[in-house]
This record gives C-alpha cells, structure tokens and sequence, in this order.
C-alpha cells in the first residue's frame, strides 16, 4: 500500500481525466450516482468519496441498457465501437459481480464482444467502503465491503489521506504516470485501515443479525423446487422487474430488429425473467406462466444453477433488489423462509 495526500490524488484523477473519459460517483443534492465525464471535462469539484455503493449498477458501463449491434442490409455497418474507459470509486459488490458475468458474457460458449473489449480496456479504480446502508449483506454472501482482488487500483479513505493499493499491472503503470504514489504506508495508517475494514465487518453482522442460515441456499431451494411455498412468498411482488434491472449480475437481454431510416437495426436491450413474455417460444407456449414459477426462477438461478454450472452464487449481497423492490421483498428473508420451511417440514415428516 502507498500513501497519497487528497491534493495529489485528485491532482491524478485530473491527469487521467486528459487521456480517458471517466466514470466517477457524484452527488446532486440529496442523491448520489455513477456520473460519465468525457475526456477533460472533470472537475474537482465533483468529487466525492462514495461511503457505499450506488443505486446504479456498475454492469451499465460494461453492457448498456439498449445497444445497437448490427445494421442491415448492406455491408456498411456502423455500430459504435467500446472505448477505454476509467472507472473510480467502485465497490467490492459490483466488482465482484463482473467477475460473476465473465462466467458467461466472457468465458462461457459463445461470449459478448462488447463486453470482453470493455472487460480488457476499462480501468477500474475502487474504493472500500466506509457505511452499510439497512439492506447491504455482501457478508452474509461470504464476501467482504472491500476488495482483495479484481481492481487495478484501490483507495482507502484514512482522514484527510488515501491508501492507494496496486492491484494489476495495469494499475502499476497507472500509478507511475498519473499518481506518482512512492510513499510506502506507514503501519499506523494501515492499522487503522484494517480496523475500519474490521468495524464495518462487525456493523454489517449487526444489520444482518437476524439472517442465519444452517445450510446452503442451494440446499434450500432444491427442497422447494416443486413446492407451493413460492406461490406465498411471492403474493406482494407486482412484476416490476426492478430487481433484476437493478441487480448487478442480472444479465438476461432481448434481441428485436426495428426499422431506421432506409435499413433495419438490431438492438440488444435488458430483459428480465420475471416478465411474462421472457420465457415465451416461438410456437406461444410459456413454461413459467405464473408470477410465482418466476419469482422461483430467479432464486433458483442465482443460488441453484449458477453454482451447479459455474461454482459461484450470482449474488454478491449489494441489497439493491430489496432496498428497490416495490412489493418489500427482502431477499434475505426470502432465503431464510426458505430454511425455516424445510426444517419445519423435516420435523413434520419425523412426527
């Protein structure tokens, strides 16, 4: 870890701002959010240390709501390219969540272009974090309200000073041509460090104290698989599909061709698996009919299949869908329903 005045860390935001468009928390009033700043038009003034992570998903930046991907006919396409961007105060939860969606838009069978040259050219500079608000429960996901890996560079707030960790050699290089960090961290500041990480650690213990769960959540769902238990735990959603939408690993889209001007373009949007249509074949047959086999559908990919084909839960804890959701569903106590039910079934089936 280096040691890095605010002056001069913002000084090196400054810089990089000349060379890359970047992407920074910002605040209007009341209300914080991921701002784009293109190429030399950020101040320092917008700056803002973000104590937790923003209602806005980090995905948007990697795969945007709406995109055209092919023109047709002819061969004169023009579908805009990705370009390097810089991404600074992004938390543990969203980043941990691209490292959830390389698992398909990535790695998997036949992965996004888009999303791999995003992936190799963005540069993310994150940030731990400081607060939890009522519904963060990354801990409760086994992860943690800071990053041990998958950034180029991290900052931690200590005072009126910043911690500035290395993460790639990207970040590396970064730091040599834009923050000039040499200063190696005293062992006070990094103590307090770990001490801030610690206590945060502890608060999130206590807002999720009454979240215990005795056996995985795939354990869980696979006892309900076939049950009517989803048909109670859903009756308060309104299929709104804010979610999904805001979820930082949902990565469903819809493909549709729409006429413009004398050619027809191709346009990538999100989708969500809690609309009705989502699942509809070409014939009209919909598998998942009723809310509630969706409502079973997003649990039973995020902590069911996902593991089984990729070894990781979709989920990092970010507590967006429950801070969001219109029907006050919390996914924490959705999860531990589920548990409570299966224990209450097992001693039925005992007596």
């Amino acid at each position: 870890m280096y040691q890095i005045s605010k002056k001069d860390f913002l000084s090196g935001i400054q810089k990089l701002n000349n060379d890359y468009p970047i992407i920074i928390p910002t605040q209007s009033k009341e209300k914080y959010y991921l701002k784009y700043f293109p190429t030399e038009s950020w101040e320092k003034s917008h700056w803002l240390y973000p104590s937790i992570r923003t209602p806005q998903p980090l995905k948007s930046f990697y795969y945007p709501p709406q995109k055209r991907v092919a023109t047709y006919p002819g061969s004169n396409n023009t579908v805009d390219q990705p370009v390097p961007r810089v991404i600074i105060g992004a938390k543990a939860c969203d980043v941990n969540a691209l490292d959830i969606i390389d698992r398909v838009y990535r790695n998997g069978e036949f992965s996004d272009p888009d999303y791999v040259i995003n992936r190799d050219q963005n540069i993310i500079i994150s940030s731990d974090c400081l607060d939890a608000g009522e519904f963060c429960a990354c801990t409760l996901l086994n992860n943690k309200p800071y990053l041990e890996q998958g950034f180029d560079l991290n900052i931690s707030k200590i005072e009126n000073d910043f911690l500035l960790e290395v993460g790639s050699d990207k970040g590396e290089l970064l730091n040599q041509k834009y923050f000039h960090a040499e200063k190696k961290a005293p062992n006070n500041l990094v103590e307090i460090c770990n001490k801030q990480r610690q206590s945060l650690i502890e608060k999130l213990s206590k807002i999720n104290r009454e979240f215990k769960y005795y056996r995985t959540h795939q354990q869980a769902i696979e006892r309900h698989l076939h049950s009517d238990e989803w048909q109670d735990l859903s009756k308060t959603c309104v299929e709104c599909g804010t979610c999904t939408q805001i979820c930082p690993t949902c990565h469903c889209f819809l493909m549709f061709d729409q006429p413009k001007d004398d050619v027809y373009e191709r346009l990538k949007v999100w989708d969500s698996c809690f609309f009705a249509g989502y699942s509809r074949m070409a014939g009209g047959l919909t598998p998942r009919l009723s809310l509630a086999d969706r409502f079973k559908n997003r649990f039973y990919h995020k902590f069911d299949s996902y593991v089984t084909n990729f070894g990781i839960e979709a989920c990092t804890g970010c507590g967006r869908c429950s801070e969001g959701c219109m029907g006050n569903i919390d996914l924490r106590k959705v999860l531990l329903e589920l548990e409570k039910r299966v224990v209450l079934k097992e001693i039925i089936d005992l007596v």
